[in-house]
């Protein structure tokens, strides 16, 4: 059982070292997901979209903070508006997520102590202020200095005015109950990005216990961030989809398609978020990826964690059928090879129960329907089983992102570090055998390929089939 950072929950993973780095300590999933206080589904998803960009403000403060102090006098300015720049994009990717699913879908507001015009988020107001001093920065003649800076404050300006009416539309003042600090839990929320490792030790010893840093940089605060990020939506999409199975069980298809169109839309702000940490400079990832004091051996870092470990992740995958695969169950149970075991007792529950699947083939049969042919019409044509149709494609579309995230994975990290093993020893030859670009040819772990297969493989084999 791997030490548990401070008093965050246990994770549920086995691991060969007790204070080994772990993603669970490292990006503090356990704790992270127990922040979001919500009295049903709606509030959930509107939680969360508040506390994702409460975590950017995060990165987009840091780094700005970093930029204004390095006075111009390196590339590490420019960089680090560069990124600001990326996560704009993002940030307009999110608001048609949110006003998408929250205010046009679901009518979602929440009251809250406190609101006034000058906006509830204390690190909006001070990044609009730091900004001010940019025209400062852009004086100095370091090379496209000047050209980010100008397309920062137009972004930000842009940004700026979508957000508050996100924040108009969304919240609304009340005179008792929470405020919007209390609400998102933000004392802890924006205090889990501590960068906790094993302690240095001798390569060949077992750490003594964990190891906080004392300053944490903007690259690796924003590489903590995005897989926080992750995790939150992850939290959602299960979510949905497991309200998603009992409404199919029950004959709500229109029900069950609604809820994993919001999954989708979640999956098309997922892919290129991916992308973030390709932000970093491959050496400025290095210096905290792996850490080693010459005069001593002693070594540190981020090996042998990996987001493979992220359970929420492997949750997905079980839930919507890969469960069913041998060779993925044989990834979960795990070797001897890999410093952790993958499967949880949460996990092996998920397996005892119905996949999404499962939940389809199951409603296409009680329709009387000897296969899936059978629900597909011509637009022009009336067709009686219009509502499983329209599921099955919804089914299709998350399916597609979901390899689409995968894809991108494989490409991210590559430009942070080329053919280099992953700091969990599953580098990019193991990503790209996941999504069946190719096959891990040296220094394999598990015997079998480790394609993950389609969750709907059957649903793509009926677009072969189809004919006029």
């Amino acid at each position: 059982t791997p030490a548990v950072w401070r008093d965050d929950p246990e994770c549920g993973h086995a691991v060969a070292q007790v204070y080994q780095t772990h993603y669970c300590s490292y990006i503090r999933t356990p704790r992270l997901l127990t922040l979001q206080r919500a009295a049903n589904d709606a509030e959930l998803a509107l939680i969360t979209a508040h506390q994702w960009y409460e975590l950017w403000f995060k990165v987009l403060l840091t780094d700005l903070r970093a930029a204004v102090a390095s006075a111009g006098e390196t590339y590490e300015a420019v960089q680090l508006l560069k990124r600001g720049l990326e996560l704009f994009r993002l940030f307009e990717l999110h608001a048609d997520l949110a006003e998408t699913m929250l205010v046009r879908d679901l009518g979602v507001t929440r009251g809250l102590r406190g609101l006034d015009g000058s906006g509830p988020s204390a690190q909006f107001r001070e990044i609009a202020r730091l900004a001010e001093d940019l025209p400062r920065l852009a004086a100095f003649t370091f090379p496209g200095l000047a050209e980010v800076v100008a397309e920062y404050e137009a972004r930000l300006a842009a940004f700026r005015g979508r957000y508050e009416r996100l924040l108009a539309a969304t919240l609304r003042p009340a005179a008792d109950g929470p405020d919007y600090a209390e609400w998102l839990a933000l004392d802890t929320l924006l205090n889990l990005q501590e960068g906790v490792k094993a302690a240095w030790a001798p390569a060949d010893v077992d750490p003594p216990g964990f190891w906080k840093p004392e300053r944490v940089s903007p690259d690796e605060n924003m590489f903590i961030i995005v897989h926080q990020c992750f995790e939150l939506w992850f939290k959602v999409i299960l979510n949905l989809v497991d309200r998603a199975i009992p409404a199919l069980a029950a004959g709500e298809v229109a029900e069950a398609t609604r809820r994993l169109r919001r999954a989708v839309l979640i999956q098309r702000l997922l892919v290129p978020q991916i992308q973030m940490p390709a932000t970093m400079l491959p050496l400025d990832f290095m210096r905290f990826r792996s850490q080693k004091r010459a005069e001593t051996g002693h070594i540190t870092g981020l090996s042998p964690a990996s987001g493979t470990e992220s359970y929420q992740f492997r949750e997905i995958e079980i839930v919507c059928g890969l469960g069913d695969d041998p060779v993925f169950r044989t990834y979960l149970d795990g070797t001897d090879k890999l410093p952790v075991r993958l499967l949880t007792p949460r996990q092996q529950e998920r397996l005892r129960q119905p996949s999404l699947p499962q939940a389809f083939r199951e409603a296409v049969r009680q329709r009387g329907l000897a296969n899936f042919e059978a629900l597909f019409t011509p637009a022009d044509t009336p067709n009686p089983h219009l509502d499983l149709a329209l599921l099955a494609d919804t089914l299709l579309e998350f399916d597609e992102f979901f390899h689409f995230w995968r894809q991108s994975h494989v490409s991210m990290v590559e430009k942070m570090i080329g053919a280099k093993s992953g700091t969990g020893f599953l580098g990019p030859e193991y990503l790209r055998e996941t999504t069946g670009i190719q096959g891990r040819l040296e220094n394999r772990i598990f015997e079998a390929q480790q394609a993950r297969p389609r969750f709907f493989a059957e649903l793509w084999e009926v677009r072969t089939r189809l004919s006029g």
